[in-house]
């Protein structure tokens, strides 16, 4: 995984954790994911939209919605996203079931 990306997310998590023990109050943060991002990750790991929505676990309603720009992913799914571009690999090795 990019280690820079890596270093965010866990930075990330270090802050939720520190929330969600009540030791500091949340920051409000939004990761914006345009539908041409969202596309363009899809399109590197060489998958139609159904294909990708089984392989990572999403719906493949919300998929066409973030491509079409009807939704937008919240910061959570953007966060998951950019996972999928820094490392499709390792994202679905960690998910398999």
């Amino acid at each position: 995984m990019d280690d820079k990306l890596f270093n965010e997310l866990e930075a990330n998590l270090k802050e939720a954790v520190k929330v969600a023990k009540r030791h500091m109050a949340p920051k409000t943060t939004y990761v914006v994911v345009t539908p041409a991002e969202i596309k363009a990750i899809r399109r590197k790991v060489r998958m139609s939209q159904a294909v990708f929505a089984r392989a990572f676990h999403l719906s493949l309603d919300t998929v066409k919605g973030w491509e079409q720009g009807k939704r937008s992913p919240d910061t959570a799914a953007s966060n998951y996203l950019r996972m999928i571009q820094a490392d499709p690999e390792f994202v679905q090795k960690t998910i398999a079931v």
